[in-house]
């Protein structure tokens, strides 16, 4: 080919082809780019529309404890005792609303009375003391409570060592500090009021088969409550079979309260359940000022779901003797929710089965 010899140009055919090619390969992009826009945009969207039906969710939830706060207070102007008669009592049968927007929004929730439990932090003294150290009556009170769930007994030292200030185990069987921070998965030993009974699940348990462990941990956590450490009763009126069995109160007692209940009725004074109960010189006297017909302390639960979004309510409630109600603890978590799994050990504790 001669130098200044330009090179032959390509065939019309071709030149088009390169130009088809080129628009298709321009209209995949475009139409790639124009799908993920729509798909981050329908993302965006999902998004703003949860959060939106989470905080109208939250605020239904603020209306259950109004409306729970406000049955409460009806309950104290109505009578000075509290029982499973009372208006409190009664469970909020599934409720379902149609907002203007077309939404539809589901809601429950039921009051219950935590001084029907053994309240854990009775364990204590206003100073974190361990009450054992002054006078044994609420260490003695939960060892039934344990030993009747399939706890062994000494474990009742490890939850006094969790809640007390000192650093000094109580038994071969308690815990400390320096126990907790040398496991596989360190952590301190809390060393004031317990928060949750959750809690209980990271206190030294030496139970080689985790399924019995777990089931007893159930057991155990069905009858007891945290509530505020100072010293509270347990409402006869309301406490399950296992709580009044675990109490020691003997079986013609707990025949006598059951019966009573059964019949709609209640102890409306505590005299009145003292008489009925005729304690005996064995029941002592620390026995007797455990008990009492009024509660201070309910726990609200339920769930309000909107659309995907779904919350679930625990509320701690706290009706003053006034008959003023307040909301002192608030969780978003679903109340006895699942068993724990039995393969997984989240204390320090031993749960191989060799």
């Amino acid at each position: 080919m001669h130098p200044n010899q330009r090179p032959a140009p390509k065939p019309r055919r071709q030149q088009r082809g390169i130009a088809i090619l080129s628009v298709l390969v321009i209209a995949v992009l475009v139409v790639t780019l124009a799908a993920a826009v729509f798909v981050r945009q329908s993302r965006a969207v999902r998004q703003t529309d949860n959060f939106q039906s989470l905080e109208r969710a939250w605020q239904y939830v603020l209306m259950m404890e109004q409306y729970a706060g406000l049955q409460l207070q009806l309950d104290a102007k109505d009578n000075k005792y509290d029982a499973l008669t009372d208006r409190w009592a009664q469970q909020l049968p599934t409720q379902t609303l149609n907002e203007e927007s077309g939404a539809v929004v589901k809601f429950t929730g039921k009051l219950e009375d935590l001084q029907a439990r053994f309240n854990l932090n009775n364990l204590i003294s206003q100073e974190g003391e361990s009450r054992g150290k002054q006078n044994g009556a609420a260490v003695e009170q939960l060892k039934p409570f344990v030993t009747d769930a399939g706890l062994p007994i000494g474990f009742v030292n490890a939850i006094v060592d969790w809640v007390d200030i000192d650093s000094q185990p109580q038994g071969l069987e308690g815990a400390e500090r320096d126990y907790y921070m040398s496991g596989e998965i360190a952590y301190l030993a809390a060393d004031m009021p317990f928060a949750d009974t959750s809690e209980v699940r990271l206190l030294r348990l030496e139970m080689h088969d985790p399924d019995a462990k777990n089931k007893a941990l159930n057991r155990f956590l069905s009858t007891v409550t945290a509530l505020p450490f100072k010293q509270t009763t347990i409402n006869p009126n309301t406490a399950s079979k296992a709580v009044l069995r675990a109490m020691r109160l003997s079986d013609s007692q707990i025949a006598s309260i059951l019966d009573k209940r059964k019949l709609k009725q209640a102890y409306k004074r505590k005299d009145e359940f003292e008489q009925e109960m005729a304690f005996t010189p064995d029941q002592n006297i620390a026995l007797r000022d455990s008990f009492d017909v009024t509660t201070d302390y309910f726990r609200l639960t339920g769930e309000v779901q909107i659309s995907r979004a779904r919350v679930f309510v625990n509320s701690l409630l706290l009706r003053n003797k006034n008959g003023s109600v307040r909301v002192i603890m608030r969780q978003f978590d679903r109340v006895n929710e699942q068993p724990m799994p039995t393969t997984d050990n989240a204390s320090n504790t031993l749960t191989n089965t060799e």
